[in-house]
């Protein structure tokens, strides 16, 4: 399972939270909007709790400008 999220945990680690909501619907399939926003959220706090190191993005900044 590592390997389908390499692309948007890299997306996450750089800020780019709608182009990894993008590449969650291209590796997993279709889905509802709700759910994609769902699986980005887990996948955002899986990594800052394992991989804090690895954002280039603050934290604080971190959603600026993403609206669900």
């Amino acid at each position: 399972m590592p390997e389908e999220w390499d692309r948007i945990d890299e997306l996450l680690f750089h800020g780019h939270t709608i182009q990894a909501a993008h590449a969650i619907r291209e590796q997993f399939g279709p889905m509802p909007l709700r759910a994609t926003i769902e699986a980005l959220s887990e996948r955002f706090e899986h990594l800052r709790a394992t991989r804090p190191e690895d954002f280039t993005v603050s934290l604080g900044d971190y959603w600026d400008g993403f609206y669900s």
